[in-house]
């Protein structure tokens, strides 16, 4: 059945990349789901029912656009055009079966069982937002605020609307899912990628539904927060600072912010912690002062 599907189109000039794309759909299909798959065409006499069988049967929730494409085309048993997959895409969002979740991906639904995007967003969005990273970049953390938040509360009290995110690869903003957004940062000085020494400086953490998220250590989170940060926040990350120092404020490691500093790094931050840390931690206070006059000067 399969080689007389692939044969009909044999004399179309696009069989070339439909036979490729097919086989290497089917080739992800398991051999219980494509028996159900052929099954549903036999007994479906509207190839877009036999379609909707054929989404609710699949166990992975989370769809690209260009396997739908895949599907749309096993469905109707053709090479279906672009405005005929607008349309049934159309067709099948309408009808609940389909949640975009951005422009080319989608979440599975039964209309049966509705679903909101807020109950989407806590199941898949931090696996989505790895699964983006590990597209964009390999070498890549967590950084500033972000980070921050995670060491105060070890997860995200609320998903933020934008996660900063290091690497040496790319620059730019992209969204996740919804309107949850990524903001990609290069990191580097005149002379030198700065990310292979700052990746040193990070640890892995283990979030719901997401496991070995890379993410700036404590030291290094509260250094970018005070690098460079929005005047409208200012109270908000100096008094979250000032959290995670009363909270952590023995456990936070001098020599690793004497690395950064070698890096000719976040000098001006490390003066501004200096400034915080005078009434919160005098302790921590006076270390820090002698590391900023070993390797810079006070402001």
């Amino acid at each position: 059945m399969l080689l007389w599907l692939l044969n009909i189109f044999s004399m179309e000039k696009s069989i070339k990349i439909f036979r490729k794309n097919l086989l290497d759909f089917l080739g992800r299909i398991s051999i219980k789901n494509l028996h159900k798959f052929y099954f549903n065409l036999l007994i479906m006499e509207k190839p877009i029912e036999s379609l909707i069988q054929t989404l609710l049967w699949q166990k992975k929730k989370i769809l690209s656009s260009d396997d739908l494409k895949k599907y749309i085309y096993l469905a109707f048993w053709e090479f279906v055009q672009i405005s005929k997959i607008y349309k049934i895409t159309f067709q099948l969002k309408n009808r609940w079966f389909l949640f975009p979740l951005r422009k080319d991906l989608f979440y599975i639904t039964n209309p049966k069982k509705p679903i909101t995007a807020e109950e989407i967003e806590e199941l898949r969005y931090r696996k989505l937002l790895k699964d983006h990273c590990n597209w964009v970049c390999k070498q890549r953390y967590i950084w500033g605020l972000t980070a921050l938040e995670i060491h105060l509360h070890w997860t995200w009290v609320t998903i933020p609307e934008t996660v900063m995110i290091i690497n040496k690869e790319k620059q730019a903003i992209e969204t996740v899912v919804f309107e949850k957004q990524i903001a990609f940062k290069k990191f580097e000085t005149k002379w030198k990628n700065l990310i292979p020494q700052l990746i040193k400086e990070t640890i892995e953490v283990n979030m719901p539904n997401c496991k070995n998220l890379l993410i700036a250590k404590p030291e290094l989170s509260i250094l970018e927060c005070l690098y460079n940060f929005d005047t409208t926040n200012k109270w908000y990350i100096e008094e979250c600072i000032k959290k995670l120092i009363k909270k952590n404020g023995k456990t936070l490691n001098i020599f690793t912010l004497e690395t950064i500093i070698k890096l000719w790094k976040h000098n001006t931050s490390l003066n501004r912690l200096y400034n915080l840390t005078k009434l919160v931690y005098p302790t921590l206070s006076e270390k820090i002062k002698k590391l900023i006059k070993k390797y810079w000067f006070l402001l």
